[in-house]
């Protein structure tokens, strides 16, 4: 009889780890392949993201085709990324819990070729650019106040780590359609991958339960993804000093191969213990939805100043999976997800005696998953700096800061991301 007790409280232990995951009981486990925009391009990032009204270097290739066009010179265009984060996690009773991180990774690498046109301009492009970033580490711990998980009441040491990202490699163009219209596309290979890590561990302190002294649970999942996508783009000039953008980011089926690992191992107050693992594979679709974005661009003082604005939407709840990535999911995406709209407006200057430029911007990120409480939203500052030499290579570079908070189950994450981008771009 002892022995089906302790079974079943190994099978329970299991069965509620394997529902909740991480994040002490979280009901709904966050996709992480959806929203997290890292950001992209030097000069873009240095103006907050506007770029939708600008684009005029490599980068237009994700941001909009249709400004390939405005490139007259060959480019040659690479960057890098580097990111630090820190994040603060507690319970409302309880220690703080911080967890630190740091990576450099490519951002963008490709070229902009020319084409002889005897009216207006057309140009191609063919790149990379990876402009989501998965890296993340969240450690918790303490005695867990909530009353509706499996740790309830125990003591709690949990870290839980992303890492990984999404790349898109792209073959695109933009042309002049008239005088004030050009028009662009692209065709998008998506790549990616990420490694989730969680390992919790629990103790009963407290003698909550009469069987259990602790119990630890281990998670992997690796996955793969890949798709096939594309965009569309439009910039329209207005005279000579403004400039309005627009794009539409087409439906992408990301295919997911994913492999899996969890462990569970409970210990009893009479000494015994008890190891339950599992693992598998599993092949399947994340159809991400349409986005759609508007940007202008206005110069002033002679064309040496110029502010830029955009929006992007997204209806997140269109996200399905399919098929399923597991007997017991649901496409909840309409339940737990929201649209969102990001908001990127920039300034930048350039002082012509020393061929300088100098640029200020704010960015807000939505966070799309809405089963945590969001205390505070994605906002970031940037500021940046650019540096022509020759008329031939020019030099940027961005900073960018930001914070959130979110909470859930007595539990608030409070982070904070430092991102640095560099980038050198050479044209003759």
């Amino acid at each position: 009889m002892r022995r089906l007790v302790k079974t079943a409280i190994v099978l329970a232990l299991m069965l509620t780890c394997f529902v909740f995951g991480s994040r002490i009981g979280v009901a709904q486990v966050e996709e992480i392949a959806i929203g997290n925009t890292f950001g992209l391009g030097a000069r873009t990032m240095g103006m907050g993201g506007a770029f939708l009204g600008v684009a005029d270097d490599f980068t237009a290739l994700y941001w909009n085709p249709a400004g390939l066009a405005q490139i007259r010179k060959f480019e040659l265009y690479g960057g890098l990324a580097h990111s630090e984060r820190d994040t603060e996690a507690k319970f409302t009773r309880g220690r703080t819990a911080d967890a630190e991180g740091s990576q450099t990774r490519p951002n963008s690498i490709g070229l902009v070729y020319p084409l002889y046109a005897t009216r207006g301009g057309i140009a191609l492009a063919l790149g990379y650019n990876r402009p989501q970033n998965f890296d993340s580490e969240i450690t918790i711990r303490g005695v867990d106040p909530s009353d509706n998980s499996a740790f309830s009441g125990f003591n709690v040491n949990e870290m839980t780590s992303n890492s990984g990202g999404m790349g898109i490699w792209s073959l695109g163009t933009g042309v002049f359609i008239s005088e004030n219209i050009l028009l662009g596309g692209s065709i998008d290979f998506w790549h990616g991958s990420s490694l989730y890590e969680l390992d919790s561990a629990a103790g009963d302190i407290n003698s909550i339960d009469p069987e259990v002294e602790s119990f630890a649970y281990h998670d992997t999942i690796d996955r793969v993804y890949s798709g096939l996508g594309g965009r569309i783009g439009v910039l329209a000039f207005a005279g000579e000093n403004v400039a309005l953008g627009g794009t539409v980011t087409l439906p992408v089926d990301l295919e997911v191969s994913e492999l899996w690992e969890q462990q569970t191992i409970v210990e009893f107050d009479d000494g015994d213990e008890s190891v339950e693992a599992d693992d598998g594979s599993i092949l399947f679709d994340i159809e991400r939805p349409f986005q759609f974005g508007g940007g202008v661009a206005i110069k002033l003082l002679e064309k040496r100043m110029t502010l830029a604005g955009d929006v992007q939407f997204t209806d997140w709840t269109q996200t399905e999976y399919d098929p399923l990535p597991a007997e017991d999911a649901q496409n909840n995406f309409n339940r737990y997800y929201d649209s969102t709209i990001q908001v990127r407006v920039g300034a930048e200057y350039r002082i012509p005696v020393i061929e300088t430029s100098v640029r200020i911007g704010y960015f807000r990120d939505p966070i799309p998953f809405q089963d945590r409480e969001i205390d505070s939203d994605r906002d970031f500052l940037t500021i940046g700096i650019g540096k022509v030499f020759d008329q031939i290579v020019k030099i940027d570079i961005a900073y960018m800061r930001g914070s959130w908070e979110q909470s859930s189950n007595l539990l608030t994450e409070s982070q904070t991301s430092n991102r640095m981008f560099v980038s050198a771009g050479y044209r003759y």
